[in-house]
């Protein structure tokens, strides 16, 4: 008798046990489950993105860009873009050589897997927007526009694309304190007015 009571508590605590691990794996996949003291952990968000120098709170003069981080891997960004008066060439295009960047806050080095553009707007009478990953910041060269070296990664946004668009052709990695540095050049279509370009950028990292 002593032994069926026995069994029966030990059956009711597996049960409650494996119960508790369903519900925190089917909350969220950052959360690890240990068995051993039934306790759950939580990823330390190591690397965050954030809006760079050259992002305006608000739009109040062109060009302008602002950068909103609703989540610490994804950012929205909002961009003027302007033709040439009359819509005759040259059009002018606007150079951000730091609008957002990745940083590393944590402790260990972490690699980033993807960088995502997405959530296209307003892309009607784009001509251009070339997004950059640059591991250092890079200046703004009259003749060249943006150097090429330190960048590893680039994707364009048309009139025509559909996302997601990916940044990196392969993965790269950020130290502990480093800084990776997201650049842009856009420039409008000829037909365009003054107008507005959002698209988000994400990170998918380890």
């Amino acid at each position: 008798m002593e032994m069926k009571r026995l069994f029966k508590k030990k059956y009711s605590l597996l049960v409650t046990i494996l119960l508790v691990a369903v519900v925190v794996a089917g909350t969220a996949s950052v959360y690890v489950f240990y068995y051993v003291n039934t306790t759950a952990t939580v990823q330390s968000p190591d690397l965050k993105l954030y809006a760079g120098t050259d992002a305006s709170a608000s739009c109040t003069a062109y060009p302008c860009a602002t950068v909103s981080v609703s989540n610490y891997d994804q950012a929205t960004v909002s961009l003027s873009i302007f033709p040439s008066p009359g819509g005759t060439p040259p059009i002018p295009a606007t150079y951000y050589t730091n609008l957002t960047v990745i940083k590393n806050t944590g402790t260990a080095t972490h690699t980033i897997s993807a960088i995502e553009l997405g959530n296209f707007a307003g892309l009607t009478y784009l001509g251009n927007i070339t997004v950059y990953y640059c591991s250092t910041q890079t200046e703004f060269n009259l003749t060249t526009g943006l150097p090429i070296s330190p960048c590893v990664g680039s994707a364009s946004i048309t009139s025509s694309s559909s996302h997601p668009l990916a940044v990196l052709s392969k993965p790269v990695t950020l130290t502990p304190n480093e800084t990776g540095y997201i650049e842009v050049v856009g420039y409008a279509g000829s037909r365009a007015t003054a107008g507005t370009v959002i698209f988000t950028i994400a990170i998918q990292w380890s």
